[in-house]
């Protein structure tokens, strides 16, 4: 009976200690396969580690102390003059790369606040603002000069007690660059126009590469900046621009990131490396674009960048977001993480010269404060998709569901109407928020150029590019076409790349069809959604090559939280 319990027992242990090998290989052949995977995905993906430094982001301050030292002279000017407004000292492109731009150094003897007004062709196109403190000692800024013309510009000064008196000064201006081309109107109702408080808005044709300006209602260009400028030109929450530039103008390079004002003052400069390893020799390095396309601020006030990440193998899928202080990499999101695997493995689409994979082509972004998810754009896939930003895990894609993996297939957004024409090729994307904007319900609104790189619908792929309007049901995962202008136009407006879409205000919208006739014309065009009445349509030509329009934005040249001050940049 023991020999037989003594069989029993010797039995169970070989049992268990053929189960734990079992279970040993098991484990081992596990940790074999997520290996071979880990090292399948390293060949695509870097660590976070190794972007970071890749891209070397710096803080440089050789523009801010220029600033600086022009605001130190023009102070020193303001605190020498003798009081009276006939004594004034009037300087033209004060910061010397905003030439329609006007300082306007003046004292008075009782303290007054300050009226501005840039006569203008029409009452529609002259520019008005009144500064609201009280002061002996004036630096005015003026916004909104003409080129090539001797400008009236009228001050108007008025003492708590009422009273008001005031003085023309005149600024002369130099011509516009050629390279801005000619812009003709085709179409102007300025009463239907959003201009703004004082007629302050301008159109801004942001430049894909060159010079980036402003048109008045009647199409005169009236700011422009002699920085080379790229795709990003945002106005921050502080009123400053956030600008792509270049650190030297001798390079074709546009890497660095520049925080600016109309007028030309800097208050910060991000500069970045773009030291990479070419696709064909991993050890040499080739200087390469860095961010591209896209740059917003986020709720903390940090920036998120699109950026090429240094990979070997792929191109503009990846983001960073940097501290606004610092210029440090706070955060990497890299769309290969996020997107499947075949997406850029199998991708045949564009390849650069320089051999690597352009399968995503990220050209905007939008961060959505109600809901903490950050809306994504990507040409190459024509896909919008949106991720929660802290933890990126995907929620939605706006997207025809051809070559997508199963697994993907429960994030797609479903028509709720039969031949929904998806999105191709798409830029500029944006939340509208309105009242009627709740919860998860959304309106996104973007450009649908309407070429289908990897899905869409063939049929009519480049019959035609198109500003849209969507509401999109986040809950139960549904979308609804709800406005769109551009089919009437057919192919004549076609944009294979290219173009945006902003509601600006009134129930208008601001489209511009940037890359038309193969990129030799750009058009903006202001419409009413409800009456498709068009207010306002300048037609652009003879600029230089590769100089279309990437975006056309309608922004106030005196933005709120903004005011001009000759005060050091910290």
């Amino acid at each position: 009976m023991r020999r037989k319990w003594q069989k029993i027992a010797i039995g169970c242990l070989l049992l268990v200690f053929l189960a734990g090998g079992l279970a040993y290989y098991e484990r081992a052949n596990i940790r074999t396969f997520f290996l071979v995977d880990q090292i399948h995905h390293s060949k695509h993906i870097l660590s976070t580690a190794q972007i970071k430094l890749n891209l070397q982001p710096t803080l440089s301050t050789k523009n801010t102390k220029t600033t600086n030292h022009l605001s130190q002279t023009y102070r020193k000017r303001l605190a020498n003059l003798n009081t009276g407004i006939g004594k004034a000292k009037v300087i033209v492109n004060p910061y010397k790369t905003s030439p329609l731009t006007g300082l306007i150094l003046v004292k008075t003897k009782a303290a007054t606040r300050v009226s501005v007004s840039v006569q203008g062709d029409s009452s529609k196109t002259t520019i008005k603002k009144r500064y609201k403190s009280y002061t002996n000692a004036h630096s005015v800024g003026v916004l909104g000069l003409y080129a090539d013309r001797t400008n009236r510009v009228k001050l108007t000064f008025e003492t708590k007690s009422g009273h008001k008196f005031s003085r023309v000064y005149v600024m002369k201006t130099g011509s516009l660059p050629t390279d801005i081309g000619t812009n003709a109107v085709k179409t102007s109702k300025p009463s239907k126009m959003v201009l703004g408080s004082g007629n302050t808005k301008l159109t801004f044709a942001v430049s894909s590469q060159g010079i980036t300006y402003g048109l008045d209602a009647q199409g005169k260009v009236r700011w422009y900046s002699t920085k080379s400028i790229s795709h990003v030109f945002k106005q921050l929450s502080n009123g400053h621009l956030l600008i792509l530039t270049k650190i030297s103008e001798t390079t074709p390079k546009y890497n660095a990131l520049q925080e600016t004002d109309f007028y030309g003052r800097v208050y910060r400069q991000y500069n970045f490396s773009g030291l990479f390893p070419t696709h064909s020799d991993h050890k040499k390095l080739a200087t390469n674009t860095v961010i591209h396309h896209d740059a917003i601020e986020l709720p903390n006030h940090n920036l998120l960048l699109t950026v090429d990440d240094g990979s070997a193998n792929y191109v503009e899928d990846t983001m960073i977001e940097i501290d606004r202080q610092t210029g440090k990499i706070k955060k990497v999101i890299d769309l290969k993480r996020i997107l499947p695997q075949s997406a850029y493995t199998k991708y045949s689409g564009t390849t650069r010269s320089n051999g690597k994979t352009d399968w995503f082509h990220q050209n905007s972004m939008y961060y959505d404060k109600k809901t903490g998810n950050l809306l994504v754009s990507g040409r190459n896939q024509d896909m919008i998709f949106a991720i929660n930003y802290k933890s990126t895990k995907l929620k939605w894609i706006l997207a025809a569901n051809q070559k997508l993996p199963k697994s993907y297939q429960k994030y797609l957004l479903k028509p709720t109407t039969k031949n929904y024409n998806f999105n191709a090729g798409q830029h500029a994307i944006m939340l509208i928020h309105t009242k009627k904007n709740k919860g998860n319900q959304v309106e996104l609104e973007f450009y649908n150029n309407n070429v289908v790189v990897t899905r869409g619908n063939q049929s009519i792929s480049e019959d035609y590019s198109a500003a849209n309007i969507v509401k999109i049901n986040q809950l139960k995962k549904t979308v609804t076409k709800v406005w769109g202008y551009g089919k009437s136009r057919g192919t004549s407006d076609f944009t294979n790349i290219v173009g945006s879409n902003y509601a600006i205000g009134k129930g208008n919208s601001l489209i511009n069809f940037g890359y038309a006739d193969s990129g030799t014309r750009s058009e903006f065009v202001e419409i009413n959604r409800k009456t498709k009445q068009i207010v306002f349509d300048v037609n652009r030509t003879g600029f230089s090559s590769g100089d279309w329009s990437y975006r056309a934005q309608r922004m106030s040249l005196y933005p709120k939280h903004f005011g001009f001050s000759l005060k050091k940049i910290n």
